[in-house]
């Protein structure tokens, strides 16, 4: 079922692209025989069509492959067969009664190009590249300033001299073809017309410098140029950002999609130079027909019906999607995450995991355009197709987009009331830190098992963050990479004051932005978007972890506004820490070069109170390993009445080497498993009769039962799959366990995890059976156990019992954060731990929440404390 069709306009001939006026409330198609089609958008009405070429008669020798337009809808560009880029002034608009199109300036090469596939313009240099059939890359600047010259009409493309069909006579003369002849005649006649009339730029040609012809740009056709645009502070580090500088992407048959700068040096009018310089190179391994930028994504149709889209923070590919049409991708749309490809059989649009398709046309459609709502004033969201059918169809996609319209449209409006605010001191104040949270919550950054929305979702938060950071201060803030295309890690430094006469430490703050699934089902408000009721903040990721991030944030931005920090804060915030941190180590080795000084703290906010009334500091973490156990048989599923005793079955054979782990007490049975063990201080058994006596915890829980939750190792078997349906009579292929190990400072993981395996396949070895063990570690961490006596513990008690007027409890916990061991061994420095939330947080749980006073006091606390350490 297609989605409703607000207007079709039907053509002769194929329409082969479009560009929208939204301002103007206009829409250009460029058609196969060479005419550019005017039409209102508030009438349907075609008002007004151009004739390219020579002569108004019906021909195809300037088909109109290409259509851009300047920002201010001043100017339009038109590329294509006759290899020729012509600019026309637009004047007025359907609201003014009246509309003027006149061409300003035909743009030519000597070099034989052949036709124009691709064109994009850059207003802020005033720039024109546009992507040839020879595969050139050819660019002019300073277009609009151009000033009339003298001009050899005869140079054209399709009036210079033809090696094959203006040859000399008998008589040695220069005998031109028909053609050619009456095309110069008529161009002459044409152009002078135009130039003796009122506006005197019109009409002129403008020779595209040799300097500015980038032969063999691309292995193949240059089908689609498009611009980067992005505020300049956020775009991507490897770019070297400069002034009059400008970054363009181009795609190619050669399956490459390159980033490309471009640079003007000139301040003259009269030159036309600019200075084109490769920047980096994506490879799609299919031709490039189309492209798309929603930053910070690459969108890239390509041909067997392929879309890949790609980071442009990291270059890397973050996903590919796959039509049921596997027609080759003529042009992409996107509209807030929903993906339009254009196909030969009709359009198909990509939303999360989910694709429609849709007919469209009689034929293949080969351009496309939308129309954000709003736009011109209309109530719908609206999207345009041509195709070779010669039919153009105005659809309204407003129901297809309206799942993600909200959400989207509230990070635009983020952007505009920072833009407003930042002059202001209110900027920094909590409803604006509330208004922060209230954006980051609704990007569900779910990075264990990520869906196509939740991988997008997860950059796009980054890309918030960063450009949260440098509206708050920071002097660097880049994103690095992952491998395996993990959300990448933010790294972002503010500098301390230069003016301050205190030693200058150098401070990290970790934390994380991705967040655990949630079942809306269990949930009693949305869980992606932010519910402030009764004194809490309720959604996920409010305090595991991203209010407590934006606490030492805006912390940190108060002292640099204020200009009282005294130390560099260095924040390093991964995206796949609830995916075991999937990366992170890897990532950090290979920006060790960004830690070359030296590291006097690092601290986090990752944690809760044991209650809901007593602050805790946290000092301690377990460690663990995630495992699977698999036994395998060389049979299929079998049936038990057929050949149950006949073979060892892989269940009972899992079940047999899994009940050897562990004693009839519980006790674990892993070799070594013990050795090492720290064991408790007078002052820690003291610690744990204070926080029995003191904290408001459950009749249940004794010093005993924190001992072997903080301070005991642990082995737990959590979850049980076998193949086939699950069927009481059907003996499984294959049977697996998940096994999670809880480990405790002074156990070393390399030598449980091998310890482990060994064992495993020790037993397995003994029951004799043609069966097959696989183990495979499912993720790591070492446990961590901090020094509560060090200064930064200490100022941070002080502070917090100045904030609650209670002394808070020092604590330890069972459970594990992969990155806070490694983070204190490579950084070599001590870490702490400050929790923000209370016992009731529900983090992982459905109806996650957090106190608001829990959350502003934290901030607080860390305004003092920064400085302090």
């Amino acid at each position: 079922m297609s989605p409703p069709q607000l207007h079709k306009w039907s053509h002769d001939f194929c329409i082969l692209s479009t560009v929208i006026f939204p301002k103007k409330k206009l829409l250009f198609a460029g058609t196969q025989d060479s005419k550019i089609l005017c039409i209102d958008l508030s009438t349907y009405n075609l008002i007004h069509t151009i004739y390219l070429g020579v002569s108004e008669e019906t021909n195809t020798r300037s088909s109109v492959l290409c259509l851009t337009k300047s920002v201010d809808e001043e100017y339009l560009f038109s590329g294509g067969a006759d290899s020729l880029v012509r600019v026309w002034s637009v004047r007025g608009g359907p609201e003014d009664y009246r509309l003027s199109v006149k061409e300003m300036i035909t743009i030519y090469s000597l070099m034989d190009i052949g036709d124009i596939f691709s064109l994009t313009y850059i207003d802020e240099l005033d720039l024109v590249v546009f992507g040839s059939q020879n595969a050139s890359l050819l660019y002019v600047a300073n277009v609009s300033k151009h000033k009339h010259a003298q001009e050899d009409y005869a140079m054209l493309p399709h009036l210079r001299f033809d090696k094959f069909f203006d040859s000399k006579g008998p008589q040695q003369q220069l005998i031109m073809s028909d053609k050619s002849s009456e095309s110069l005649n008529t161009m002459k006649s044409r152009t002078l017309s135009m130039s003796n009339g009122e506006d005197e730029s019109q009409g002129q040609i403008l020779q595209v410098p040799s300097s500015n012809i980038l032969p063999f740009a691309h292995n193949g056709f240059i089908y689609s140029i498009v611009k980067l645009e992005s505020r300049r502070d956020t775009l991507p580090v490897y770019l070297n950002v400069k002034e009059k500088t400008q970054y363009i992407i181009s795609g190619g048959g050669d399956g490459i999609s390159k980033v490309w700068s471009l640079q003007t040096d000139s301040n003259s009018e009269t030159d036309h130079s600019a200075s084109l310089y490769l920047i980096s190179e994506l490879d799609n391994e299919e031709p490039v027909l189309s492209q798309y930028i929603e930053f910070p994504f690459l969108y890239v149709g390509l041909t067997d019906g392929i879309v890949k889209i790609w980071d442009l923070n990291t270059n890397q590919l973050v996903s590919t999607l796959q039509s049921d049409d596997y027609s080759d991708i003529s042009s992409l749309a996107v509209c807030r995450d929903h993906i339009f490809a254009s196909q030969k059989h009709g359009i198909t649009k990509f939303f999360q995991d989910d694709i429609y398709h849709w007919r469209g046309h009689q034929g293949s459609i080969l351009s496309s355009q939308i129309l954000c709502k709003g736009c011109t004033k209309n109530p719908y969201t609206r999207l345009i197709t041509g195709g070779n059918d010669g039919s153009l169809v105005l659809w309204n996609i407003t129901d297809l987009v309206n799942s993600s319209q909200e959400s989207i449209h509230s990070h635009e409006n983020w952007e505009t009331d920072r833009r407003n605010s930042w002059s202001a001191t209110t900027f920094l104040d909590n409803d604006h830190m509330l208004h922060s949270l209230s954006s980051l919550v609704q990007f569900q950054t779910v990075s264990r098992k990520a869906d196509t929305r939740q991988l997008l979702e997860g950059r796009r938060c980054a890309t918030f963050f960063q450009q949260l950071l440098f509206k708050l201060g920071a002097k660097h803030c880049d994103l690095l990479p992952v491998k395996n295309g993990g959300n990448p890690i933010i790294y972002s430094v503010f500098s301390g004051n230069s003016k301050s006469t205190v030693e200058r430490k150098r401070i990290v703050w970790y934390g994380h932005y991705d967040v655990v699934a949630a079942d809306m089902e269990d949930w009693k408000t949305d869980p992606f978007k932010l519910t402030c009721e009764d004194g809490f903040l309720k959604g996920r990721g409010v305090s595991d972890n991203k209010a407590p991030l934006l606490a030492a944030m805006y912390a940190v931005a108060q002292l640099v506004h204020n200009g009282e920090l005294d130390h560099d804060i260095v924040f390093i915030i991964e995206g796949q820490e609830e995916n075991g941190s999937a990366g992170f180590k890897e990532a950090l080795e290979e920006n060790r070069h960004r830690f070359n000084e030296k590291i006097d703290w690092v601290i986090l906010s990752n944690s809760y109170w044991l209650d809901e009334n007593i602050p805790c500091l946290n000092y301690g973490l377990r460690g663990m390993v995630n495992l699977k156990v698999s036994v395998t048989s060389d049979e299929p599923n079998r049936h038990s009445g057929f050949d149950g005793g006949v073979h060892r079955e892989p269940t009972a054979d899992l079940i047999n080497i899994i009940s050897k782990l562990q004693k009839d007490d519980g006790s674990i049975l892993i070799p070594g498993y013990y050795d090492n063990i720290k064991s408790l201080s007078d002052k820690e058994l003291s610690q744990l009769n204070e926080i029995v006596e003191r904290a408001h915890l459950h009749e249940s829980v004794t010093v005993e039962s924190l001992i072997a939750k903080w301070t005991r190792p642990s082995l737990s078997v959590t979850t049980m799959t076998v193949s086939g349906p699950g069927e009481p009579t059907v003996i499984p292929q294959s049977a697996s366990v998940d096994i999670s190990i809880r480990l405790v400072p002074g156990q070393d993981v390399d030598k449980i995890k091998e310890s482990l395996q060994n064992y495993l396949h020790s037993c397995f070895s003994k029951l004799k059976t043609k069966n097959h063990l696989s183990i495979k570690i499912l993720n790591e961490a070492e446990a961590w156990l901090g020094d509560p006596s060090n200064t930064a513990y200490q100022v941070i008690r002080e502070e917090v019992a100045k904030e609650w007027g209670v002394e808070p409890l020092m604590v330890r916990e069972g459970g594990s954060i992969p990155s806070v061991r490694y983070l204190e061994k490579t950084l070599e420095a001590p870490v702490i731990q400050i929790p923000c939330g209370q016992s009731s947080d529900k983090a992982h749980l459905p109806n996650e929440q957090l106190r608001m006073k829990n959350w502003y006091r934290l901030r607080s606390i860390l305004v003092r404390t920064f400085n302090r350490l």
